[in-house]
């Protein structure tokens, strides 16, 4: 693999971290500059919360944990993701393939070729025909603005359609399979697989008995939603990326979706 530019993806305030995983994040962040340094790799330094435009590099490295992960990989077309988990003693980085003792290691097989990325399918969402520029790695959510008030809309799962009242709805794709979705009660599958998995939360079935709860859908298929409510609101990986979705809109959820190179 070529690589002449690198992205390195971190959050450069790091107040908000425990104090020993403050320390062991920076100690990493330095370990890998130099380690850039050292290989003569020109790489420029990009805060994760502050994001413009697309990454234009040949790798992008996030230093950090899954959340560094897929806020970087909201802005990355092709460009392949090398994820380091700083602090592994309190971070899970289940979407990263290195830890500080072990990156250097892996970072010299990605440049000399010996390790590819994975394709890791990811989730389109649209509303009332209009995409939304950001692919979903994880999951979506679909609840009201205000979590304690019950979510009105009918879900569609191919032809089958119905009315429900829930907490909301989790759409995750297989990489988001063992996040949200899964503490909800749904089952984990491959990250390579194009289906989607979704869940109702909290279902209201006092009177009724909702036949789309729970399942997974082909790929192809895909998922609608359309708020019978005025505070719908749709969450993309987490809460970063939210919108307002209006009173009968459509919101289209369909997997498989220009996949993400990911080293795992």
């Amino acid at each position: 693999m070529s690589i002449k530019q690198v992205a390195v993806v971190t959050k450069f305030h790091t107040r908000d971290l425990r104090q020993t995983s403050r320390h062991t994040h920076r100690d990493t962040l330095k370990k890998v500059l130099k380690t850039l340094d050292t290989l003569h790799i020109a790489h420029t330094r990009i805060d994760r919360v502050q994001f413009k435009k697309i990454i234009d590099a040949d790798l992008v490295i996030t230093v950090g944990g899954d959340g560094t992960v897929l806020a970087a990989s909201h802005f990355v077309k092709k460009t392949p993701i090398f994820g380091i988990n700083s602090a592994p003693q309190t971070s899970t980085g289940y979407l990263c393939v290195a830890q500080p003792k072990n990156f250097e290691h892996l970072l010299k097989q990605i440049v000399q070729g010996q390790r590819k990325p994975l394709s890791i399918p990811r989730l389109e969402v649209s509303v009332d025909g209009q995409k939304i520029p950001y692919l979903g790695l994880n999951d979506l959510l679909f609840a009201c603005r205000l979590q304690g008030e019950t979510a009105r809309y009918f879900l569609q799962v191919g032809r089958n359609k119905e009315f429900q009242k829930s907490s909301g709805v989790w759409i995750a794709t297989g990489a988001g399979s063992t996040a949200a979705i899964f503490s909800a009660g749904g089952k984990p599958f491959s990250m390579a697989s194009k289906k989607l998995e979704y869940w109702v939360r909290e279902p209201f079935q006092y009177k009724n008995r909702y036949h789309l709860v729970r399942g997974f859908v082909k790929p192809g298929t895909s998922i609608t939603l359309l708020p019978d409510m005025h505070q719908a609101m749709i969450f993309i990986d987490g809460g970063k990326i939210h919108y307002h979705v209006p009173k009968n809109a459509r919101i289209t959820v369909r997997g498989g979706i220009k996949p993400l190179a990911l080293f795992l």
